[in-house]
């Protein structure tokens, strides 16, 4: 707690009243003292200013004078305390102080409290009183109003009570719900109404797939009253399993204000779900209204958006006597309503992504390229937000072996990107005129190394059926040779300084926090990895939510997008005029042909939809080594329709290697092109 200091409006006359000795003690030095410890919070030295009776009444109390004020301040949150008294001019009223006895100040009291400000006017009584030496000292004489206004008596009792705010709610860009405030089951047992609880208690654990001897302790937690219904679990509406438990003899269904997620086992991973504070989560949130039980936003934008959503408790401090009767209000305070959050998010488009992706270990992101609002925002397997928020398992967490799968959060990850950075660096070498898009470059064979200083190390191309190859080409056969002989002619600064330019090296401004992508771990500082960074490997790392940024370069002239994904936001261009609009028509072309062209690797005879698509495919290697072969591959596709210019979508998929590639990759989008149209 701040310690502010006791503010004193003092008359400035401190005259010796004539005919008093230089020595008799003034009264306000003593209260003085007395009222900065308080507002200094230094309860031992009030302590010490009290007069005897005082002593005596608080030490037959059940509280000692410190921890009663610590408790009281503590649990209230008092704080910025501040006392206000006027002197009294003894001279000018012909006050005597060797002959007076006692005096009584008005003391204005103001303190600060979670239920707002108190303030009150106190009157402290200054008494004489001999000390061991027989010399005559002024003292305080305490009063419980000392503590706290309203108190009458030591042994009145103070209470809190806590005005929760309704929680906001958060929805997609039409209104639909996605985290809202409703109804969920309680599920109870009535143990007088089942035939046999502990059968009763088996079905039901094995409907939920929970602990069955947790159920029947559940359920006898009124032992004296059978006939009530103990809760057991809470359900969501929607929850098909609560027919099968309502079937069970003793079950009974009931109806408590919870939170939702209607559309939560698509949108796990974006909007998270709540739960109970955790003591490590309340110590980290001391001093702002949390209580030990707290229920707050445990993850992804349920947790991004807390304090938004969370809104601000009120509170209402009573006192009462002894018995707890004549209770009265000393400050109150009302809460007010979180804010309700609106996404950009279209559930419809999400659920169609979350559907084309099947089950797929990766992530997607659709983004409208003119505006920077993403559409959809999916990594999958995930969770659902309705049963991580009940405490209940998953069913498709049963089936597998590592059920951390289902909480990697991929859209925020970054991963080597493989091909799909071709396009880049096809831009930096144009517009640094290191590249000419019609130059035919020879290229013979598979493997290629500048000159024998790399050693056993080579530059290997999937297809070697081209040796004249330009940039359509190299494009459409994703040629890693001719990238990586284009980067070495860029150069590693400039090729860092590219970077830097499209937003490597920083975290992407977006509403939920991604990781920021990465050029290299330490700078561009080998022609090897110059070279590998050319075609997408070595050590760049790029997150699916900002290369669909990246992408959107080629839809609006050379400029990148910012996503977005709160509505109402104003578009705004996260990096303006990257490149000249003739630059980006150049390496368009080369990405329609990838898809229209039937040598191109996204090519196919019969994609499903008829949208005119240009795009990307990557394949990147996860290696540890420069020399390590057959480890885990990542399967990229980005695409976007180059005539409507309504749609960027990015799809990564992890284990590409047993799942044919960035060829899933492709079929996976393509299945989302043909939804969205229909």
């Amino acid at each position: 707690m701040k310690k502010i200091g006791i503010i004193l409006c003092l008359i400035l006359s401190m005259v010796i009243f004539a005919g008093c000795s230089s020595k008799v003690e003034n009264p306000e030095d003593t209260l003085k003292e007395y009222l900065d410890n308080w507002s200094n919070q230094k309860y031992d030295e009030m302590f010490s200013r009290l007069n005897g009776e005082s002593v005596m009444l608080i030490r037959n109390q059940e509280w000692a004078f410190d921890e009663r004020y610590e408790k009281v301040y503590s649990d209230l949150r008092i704080d910025n305390i501040t006392a206000v008294f006027e002197p009294v001019d003894f001279k000018g009223e012909k006050i005597d102080l060797e002959e007076i006895t006692e005096i009584v100040y008005p003391v204005d009291i103001t303190m600060d409290s979670l239920a707002g400000e108190i303030a009150y006017t106190t009157h402290i009584k200054m008494v004489k009183e001999k000390n061991d030496e027989d010399k005559e000292n002024w003292k305080v004489v305490w009063h419980p109003t000392q503590l706290l206004t309203g108190l009458e008596s030591p042994t009145d009792k103070l209470s809190v009570r806590t005005l929760l705010p309704q929680r906001g709610e958060i929805f997609d860009r039409n209104g639909n719900g996605l985290a809202i405030n409703g109804s969920l089951y309680q599920v109870s047992i009535v143990p007088n109404s089942t035939e046999d609880l502990e059968e009763t208690a088996i079905r039901f654990a094995k409907v939920l797939g929970i602990d069955d001897e947790q159920v029947l302790k559940l359920a006898k937690q009124y032992p004296h009253r059978p006939d009530w219904a103990a809760p057991i679990q809470n359900l969501a509406l929607n929850d098909p399993r609560a027919k099968e438990l309502v079937a069970i003899p003793g079950v009974l269904l009931g109806q408590i204000d919870g939170r939702q997620y209607p559309s939560g086992d698509v949108t796990g991973h974006l909007i998270g779900h709540m739960g109970a504070i955790t003591a490590e989560e309340l110590q980290n949130r001391q001093g702002q209204g949390y209580t030990s039980t707290s229920i707050i936003g445990k993850n992804n934008l349920e947790l991004v958006f807390e304090e938004t959503l969370r809104g601000t408790p009120g509170a209402v401090i009573s006192v009462t006597d002894e018995s707890g009767k004549n209770g009265r209000v000393i400050a109150e305070r009302s809460s007010v309503d979180g804010e309700d959050v609106h996404l950009t998010i279209d559930i419809d488009i999400q659920r169609k992504l979350v559907k084309s992706l099947n089950g797929e270990i990766g992530a997607g992101v659709v983004m409208d390229p003119a505006t920077g609002e993403v559409l959809a925002l999916v990594s999958e397997p995930a969770f659902d937000s309705n049963l991580r928020y009940l405490g209940l398992r998953d069913p498709r967490a049963m089936a597998m072996e590592d059920t951390t799968v289902l909480f990697e959060r991929r859209f925020q990850n970054t991963y080597s990107p493989g091909s799909i950075f071709k396009p880049f660096t096809a831009v930096m070498g144009i517009e640094e005129k290191t590249l000419d898009p019609t130059e035919k470059i020879n290229i013979s064979g598979r493997r290629w190394q500048p000159n024998n200083s790399w050693g056993g190390y080579h530059i290997t191309r999937v297809n070697e059926s081209e040796s004249q190859v330009d940039l359509n080409i190299a494009m459409m056969r994703s040629d890693n040779i001719y990238f990586a002989q284009q980067a070495l002619r860029i150069g590693n600064d400039k090729m860092e300084a590219w970077a830097e330019k499209l937003g490597f090296g920083e975290p992407i401004p977006f509403e939920f926090p991604i990781y920021a992508s990465a050029i290299a771990n330490s700078g561009i500082n080998t022609e090897v990895l110059l070279a590998d960074t050319g075609y997408g490997q070595g050590q760049i790392l790029v997150s699916p939510v900002h290369m669909t940024a990246m992408y959107s370069i080629f839809v609006n002239d050379g400029s990148m997008i910012q996503p977005r994904l709160i509505s109402g936001n104003e578009p705004e261009f996260y990096r303006e005029n990257i490149a000249s609009t003739q630059t980006i028509d150049k390496v368009l072309n080369s990405l329609i042909a990838v898809v229209e062209d039937n040598r191109g690797s996204a090519n196919r005879s019969n994609p499903g939809h008829s949208r005119k698509i240009a795009g990307k495919t990557g394949t990147a290697e996860l290696k540890k080594d420069l020399n390590e072969q057959g480890g885990e591959q990542i399967g990229w596709y980005v695409s976007f329709d180059y005539e409507k210019k309504d749609l960027v979508t990015t799809i990564m998929i992890q284990n590409a290697q047993l799942r044919g590639g960035s060829a899933k990759a492709v079929n996976i989008s393509n299945d989302f092109w043909r939804s969205i149209d229909q």
